[in-house]
C-alpha cells in the first residue's frame, strides 16, 4: 500500500472544487423536483467518479456540497444534513467497492465492474434518503413508494452513461495536470 504525500493546498482545492461542483449540479437538479425533494439527482455523477479521483478530499467536498444543496435547493435548512449522509453513503461505498484497477487499467472490461457497484450503492443511498424523508414528513409513504423506482432508475441511468465516459476521458488529463489524488491507496 503506497502512502501519498498530498499537499494541504491541493486537498483544500479539491474540497472546494468538489463542494462547488456538487452544489451546482444539485442546483441544476432542482429544476426537476417534488416539493422538498430532488428527483433528478445530478450529483450522482460526482459520487460515481470523484471517489476514484480524489479520495478523502473529494468525500469532504461532496458532503459539504450535499449539505448546501439540501439546505438551499431543497429548502431543508439544517436538516440538509440528510443529503450529506446520503453523499457519504454513496461516495463511501463507491470508494470501498470499486477496485483501483478500474481506473488504472483503463480497459472496457475493467469498467464493467462499475455497473453492479453503482446499482448497489445508489440503491443504498436512494433507500436511505427516501426513508429519512418519510420519517421527517418531507414525503409521505405513498409518494415515496410511487417515486422510489423511477428516481433510482433515472439516476442509475445517469451514472451508467456518464461516469464511465468521464473516467476514461478525464482520468489521464487529471493525472497530467497533477490534480488526480488517487483512490484505494
Amino acid at each position: 500500500m503506497a502512502i501519498r504525500n498530498v499537499s494541504r493546498a491541493k486537498e483544500a482545492s479539491v474540497i472546494s472544487i468538489t463542494a462547488a461542483v456538487y452544489s451546482v449540479l444539485f442546483f441544476l437538479s432542482g429544476f426537476v423536483t417534488l416539493p422538498g425533494f430532488t428527483i433528478l439527482y445530478l450529483p450522482v455523477i460526482v459520487l460515481g467518479v470523484f471517489p476514484l479521483w480524489f479520495g478523502w478530499a473529494g468525500l469532504a467536498g461532496s458532503t459539504i456540497g450535499a449539505f448546501i444543496g439540501g439546505a438551499l435547493v431543497e429548502g431543508l435548512g439544517l436538516t440538509g444534513v440528510i443529503e450529506s449522509v446520503t453523499a457519504l453513503i454513496i461516495y463511501g461505498l463507491n470508494w470501498l467497492l470499486i477496485p483501483k484497477k478500474t481506473i488504472e487499467g483503463g480497459t472496457e472490461k475493467n469498467l464493467l465492474i462499475l455497473f453492479p457497484v453503482y446499482a448497489v450503492t445508489l440503491f443504498a443511498g436512494t433507500s436511505y434518503i427516501f426513508w429519512q424523508y418519510t420519517i421527517l414528513g418531507v414525503l409521505n409513504a405513498g409518494v415515496a413508494e410511487l417515486f422510489f423506482l423511477p428516481t433510482f432508475g433515472l439516476n442509475l441511468a445517469i451514472q451508467w452513461v456518464v461516469c464511465p465516459v468521464l473516467i476514461t476521458r478525464l482520468t489521464p488529463r487529471l493525472k497530467r495536470l497533477g490534480i488526480y489524488i488517487g483512490s484505494n491507496e
